[in-house]
């Protein structure tokens, strides 16, 4: 076991981040410097902090030497999933090489490929949009089974989502999982903090899971499922949880079997 057993496992957009990906804006667009008192309370207490994210790595690996985090886990787990590559290919390749990311865009004229989110990008393919509510179950029946289509929350405007096309076993509770036994944290001791239901799933592998407002807010079954939604939003809402997690009084469940 580590000799610090407690680790924070961080969603970034939607979540720790606000308006435009920034850490110093709200959602709202008001300025916040809450997201970084969240990490220096965390600092303050010898806490390591991961963040964990549908990002490419090399993206978060720039994001995480500024901000000092841990390590980082990327691509909701798809660098890692066993998704099948001839030699010298990336996964994200080998997805673009069975059509569906062209066939994707045909069937559904709201979405596109995320700009932003190109660079770097060797496990997944991400594009933002509005997506038809069978689109998972398309994308499901075209690979045979070994892709998923992944809502990774709301972006706005309007209803604007994030969403993934990746390996069917990749998802972030994978990550956060190998990541807590690799480094020797007790999962019961661990914390993390998202805002949509990928982020959700990662409630499985750690004691504790704080959902972001402004996650509760746009997807109200989610809501009804989360045990703790905290009452401030983005980066607040994560400086609440940390704050509440460190004063010992945060809402916390037994691995394996989480409320919700």
């Amino acid at each position: 076991m580590n000799a610090n057993a407690r680790c924070c496992y961080i969603d970034l957009d939607g979540t720790l981040l606000g308006f435009g990906g920034s850490i110093l804006r709200a959602g709202d667009d008001t300025r916040s410097d809450a997201g970084i008192r969240a990490l220096e309370a965390l600092d303050a207490a010898h806490i390591p902090y991961v963040f964990v994210s549908g990002r490419s790595k090399a993206r978060l690996d720039v994001i995480a030497r500024l901000l000092g985090a841990h390590s980082v886990l990327a691509e909701l787990g798809a660098l890692d999933a066993g998704f099948p590559t001839a030699p010298g290919q990336t996964v994200h390749q080998a997805i673009a090489a069975t059509g569906i990311v062209d066939a994707l865009l045909a069937r559904e004229p709201r979405l596109e490929i995320h700009p932003g989110a190109a660079w770097g990008r060797i496990g997944s393919h991400c594009v933002r949009g509005v997506a038809s509510t069978d689109t998972a179950d398309w994308v499901a029946t075209y690979s045979d089974g070994t892709l998923r289509f992944a809502d990774n929350g709301h972006i706005g405007p309007g209803d604007t989502h994030i969403y993934h096309v990746l390996p069917t076993p990749a998802t972030k509770a994978l990550s956060v999982a190998r990541h807590v036994t690799e480094h020797g944290f007790d999962p019961a001791q661990c914390l993390a903090i998202g805002d949509s239901a990928e982020d959700f799933e990662m409630r499985t592998c750690v004691g504790a899971f704080a959902l972001v407002h402004n996650g509760a807010d746009v997807d109200p079954e989610l809501a009804r499922r989360a045990a703790w939604i905290t009452a401030a939003s983005n980066g607040a809402g994560v400086l609440e949880a940390v704050t509440q997690w460190l004063a010992g009084t945060a809402r916390t469940h037994a691995i394996g079997s989480p409320p919700g």
